[in-house]
């Protein structure tokens, strides 16, 4: 991650971008929304609590808090301040929420007996009143600067609060959420602090609720000319900060001078690598982490093993700032999952840059109205951007990287590649055409994946039944980042004939389910299994995808593998499957059985062709025989034509006459073949002149038609 994050630096600092840099203890506040708000709490300058009120999330974007785990300020988490779990409790307390009855504050206050503050929240909540504000105070120096007057009244205010009963931190709170609720004001807010809502079955140790986002204030702030929560207030801090740490940097230089991994003066800080708040998770840049044992073998340890000096430090914290901007998500950055985040920038910054990361994964849509954004489009842009920018704007390489949240401390570069803008280019246009692999479909247009939708397609298992078999594990036999290794063709052929065998295993009860439906004609019952149809039908139209690319890549190609046994059988056994769909419209009133004759020798056919083909001809020899009467009928009911049955037996006649050339007895598919019969039973028929006029010519007698050499 440093490197890519080192050699970003370099690009931002050719363009002349400079990024705000924060000091590494001085922390976003966590993101406010309805159910998780910000509360500033006014002090006095006697310690009481003045006022209670919740701030806009705009506002909260602006403020930090200093500390680390132990304990912050002037922003710190605190509990609700008590716990009840009496269901007439539980339930009166939600209709006052409602306002659907009055509120009773002697009955609240009767509630208020379950101290919800345990011994270790209280512990937290002192070291943010004591101990950080005076680290904070020490840290920004004894300047007389009427921001500095400011911090130093507040916290003055703060360590004031004791653990004794009526001059605690608590205690001044309750008493002004009771002053604030005996005027009926801000209900909601005041219940949220003061009652959680616990649950009788779990420990009382491990119930104490979601923490609370609260931030101190002078309520007499005037005088000084701003608030503790205002940006002024906030950058003033942090520039002390920064100031802070270059003298402490500066003072070290004496210690001895040494170089970093990028040649730069190396003195070690003796602190951890700075970290950087992305969309969802925290990343903490680390060199090396120490609880790897190899480390001790060459006494190698932490920084030791490759050191990065305070400047760079400070660089690439700023470069991931930067890359990973809100303003910037679907050009530089976008989020896979909720734990994983890819990143594309260029050596050189254009002035109105591509869309880099949409060539992998489709960007969010920005309203309803909008349409699915679609590969081809998007592919179709990006490159005509690409090549239409200015010489001396062309990048002369991209780089590509990908971090995952491994765990609640760890994140790590999962995948990272440099590659050109002609590579890029290259490698968009053989994936669409690799996409496009496969013949066309009666299931609609065909769809195009992005590359890192490409694991999700080939980690789904599907049941017989037409349902993803989701357990408790989620399947992973493919990671996200691996469908960008597939579009940058630096996947192993090994590899790709490896998640070739995975998508056939995962996807074969799709489609014969699919297959089934599709070909028997069937009809929604209601709008629930229209939608639950048209969803199949297009995770199909991504499998065939998938299919057609990994083929091409491996160099099967459509114009070769349309002649192949597998594909044929696959197309027979469609065959099947609708003139037997036709015979049960006709003969059985429309009474089309689940299972049809092709769908259900689909998985015999994709392991022993040579069996399931003898099975077949057993089985549909009756539908045949009647096929061959019927063909001369005229009949032009919908569904039910008599044309329908001629046009099936040419198509099985030309079939069986291709598959007696290719067959032989000891016949047994491979990965690819069970992809050509997979895609052939899907793939829509041939279209012939000598099939159109079959079709058009229902009344034509010729008895040969359908019944010529191998068609049963």
């Amino acid at each position: 991650m440093l490197n890519e994050l080192y050699s970003l630096s370099t690009v931002l600092k050719s363009k002349g971008i400079s990024s705000k840099e924060w000091h590494r203890e001085y922390k976003p506040l966590p993101k406010v929304t309805a159910k998780a708000p910000c509360i500033r709490i006014w002090l006095a300058k006697d310690g009481t609590v003045c006022e209670i009120e919740s701030i806009s999330a705009e506002l909260a974007q602006l403020l930090r808090k200093y500390g680390n785990n132990q304990g912050t300020f002037p922003a710190f988490n605190i509990v609700p301040l008590y716990r009840i779990t009496d269901e007439e409790q539980l339930s009166e307390l939600e209709q006052i929420e409602k306002d659907a009855i009055t509120l009773d504050l002697d009955k609240i206050k009767s509630w208020c007996v379950n101290d919800n503050w345990q011994e270790r929240i209280v512990r937290k909540i002192d070291r943010s009143l004591q101990n950080i504000p005076q680290t904070l105070l020490n840290l920004i120096g004894n300047q007389e600067q009427l921001e500095r007057t400011l911090i130093s009244e507040l916290i003055r205010i703060a360590s004031g609060f004791t653990n004794e009963p009526d001059k605690s931190f608590k205690f001044a709170l309750e008493k002004r959420i009771f002053a604030k609720l005996q005027k009926q004001e801000d209900i909601g807010i005041l219940f949220t602090m003061l009652f959680h809502k616990g649950n009788p079955q779990k420990d009382y140790n491990d119930d104490t609720g979601a923490s609370i986002s609260v931030i101190l204030d002078l309520f007499d702030w005037q005088q000084y000319g701003y608030p503790v929560t205002s940006q002024h207030t906030t950058e003033w801090i942090n520039g002390r900060l920064l100031k802070s740490s270059l003298l402490s940097s500066t003072s070290k230089q004496s210690e001895g001078v040494g170089s970093d991994a990028f040649g730069s003066s190396f003195v070690n800080p003796n602190e951890p690598m700075p970290s950087v708040k992305l969309n969802g998770f925290d990343v903490i840049l680390r060199s090396m982490f120490n609880g790897q044992p190899c480390q001790y073998r060459y006494e190698q340890i932490d920084d030791a093993s490759y050191p990065i000096a305070m400047e760079n430090r400070s660089l690439a914290k700023k470069s991931l700032e930067w890359v990973a901007g809100l303003e910037r998500e679907g050009i530089t950055w976008q989020k896979i999952d909720k734990n994983e985040i890819v990143f594309v920038y260029p050596s050189k910054l254009p002035e109105v840059p591509p869309k880099f990361v949409s060539i992998f994964s489709s960007s969010k849509v920005e309203s309803s109205a909008q349409t699915e954004a679609r590969f081809e489009n998007i592919a179709k842009e990006f490159i005509k951007t690409l090549r239409g920018l200015p010489a001396e704007e062309k990048p002369d390489f991209i780089q590509i990287f990908t971090i995952r949240k491994l765990d609640k401390a760890r994140s790590k570069v999962v995948f990272t590649r440099k590659c050109s803008s002609k590579q890029l280019i290259q490698a968009a246009e053989d994936w669409e055409t690799g996409c496009r692999n496969t013949p066309k479909t009666e299931l609609g247009e065909l769809i195009i994946p992005f590359p890192l939708q490409v694991a999700r397609i080939v980690n789904n298992v599907w049941k017989q039944n037409g349902e993803l078999a989701q357990g408790k594990t989620v399947v992973e036999r493919m990671k996200y980042y691996q469908g960008m290794e597939l579009l940058l063709d630096i996947m192993q052929e090994s590899m790709i004939c490896n998640y070739l065998h995975i998508v056939l295993t995962h996807s074969y009860g799709l489609a014969s389910y699919i297959g089934n439906w599709v070909h028997g004609g069937s009809t929604c019952k209601d709008k629930n299994q229209e939608k639950t149809l048209e969803k199949l039908k297009k995770e199909t139209l991504f499998l065939l995808s998938v299919f057609g690319l990994l083929l091409y890549k491996c160099g099967d190609r459509k114009e070769k593998y349309m002649e192949s046994m597998a594909y044929l059988v696959g197309q027979l056994l469609k065959i099947s499957d609708e003139l037997h769909a036709l015979y049960c419209k006709v003969v059985r009133d429309g009474v089309v059985p689940p299972q049809l004759v092709g769908s259900a020798l689909f998985v015999t056919a994709a392991e022993t062709p040579n069996q399931a083909i003898a099975q077949l001809s057993l089985r549909m020899n009756p539908y045949i025989t009647w096929a061959k009467q019927y063909r001369f009928k005229n009949i032009i009911t919908e569904n039910k034509e008599s044309w329908r049955a001629r046009w099936y037996l040419s198509l099985y006649e030309d079939m069986a006459n291709k598959l007696c050339v290719t067959m032989t007895d000891s016949t047994r598919f491979g990965d690819f073949e069970k992809a050509q019969l997979f895609i052939g039973y899907l793939a829509s028929f041939p279209k012939r002149d000598s099939l159109v006029t079959a079709i058009g010519d229902a009344n034509d007698n010729d008895n040969n038609i359908g019944g010529a050499n191998n068609e049963q």
